[in-house]
């Protein structure tokens, strides 16, 4: 399930995104009514067309923005982690743990924990095989 900043960036673009972060990240902000989007504090910071999305989702409401680091670990995160399946999960995967940890400034020993447990998932009876379940 997508975050709606994830929303946002797919409605607006990464620009929009990365902008609305950089102003607002870690933050909590209250989002203004559509009606005044237009003229609030929030759109002289970050734009009318960001403000105006905002406000059709949680006008009135108090929003804890991401930080912009979390979005960057978390992205970093995923980019591993599809690394080491596109190596494989077998007992002989096309890249080694040394390769896949230069590559992602991270411990050898760090891709061989994240390996075993990308098995472990895999594996899980209860477990749906066409997904995996990356942590947010």
């Amino acid at each position: 399930m997508d975050s709606w900043i994830d929303e946002l960036e797919r409605d607006l673009g990464k620009l929009s995104r990365n902008q609305l972060l950089a102003v607002c990240g870690g933050q909590r902000r209250d989002i203004p009514s559509v009606e005044r989007a237009e003229r609030s504090k929030l759109a002289s910071e970050v734009g009318f067309e960001i403000t105006l999305w905002l406000a059709k989702r949680f006008a009135g409401t108090a929003v804890e923005f991401p930080s912009r680091q979390g979005h960057v670990s978390r992205d970093r995160a995923n980019q591993l982690r599809a690394a080491i399946l596109e190596a494989g999960l077998g007992d002989n995967p096309t890249r080694s743990a040394n390769d896949i940890a230069r590559e992602h400034n991270v411990s050898a020993t760090w891709v061989y924990k994240l390996r075993g447990q990308l098995r472990q998932e895999l594996d899980s009876p209860a477990s749906d095989q066409r997904q995996l379940k990356l942590p947010l």
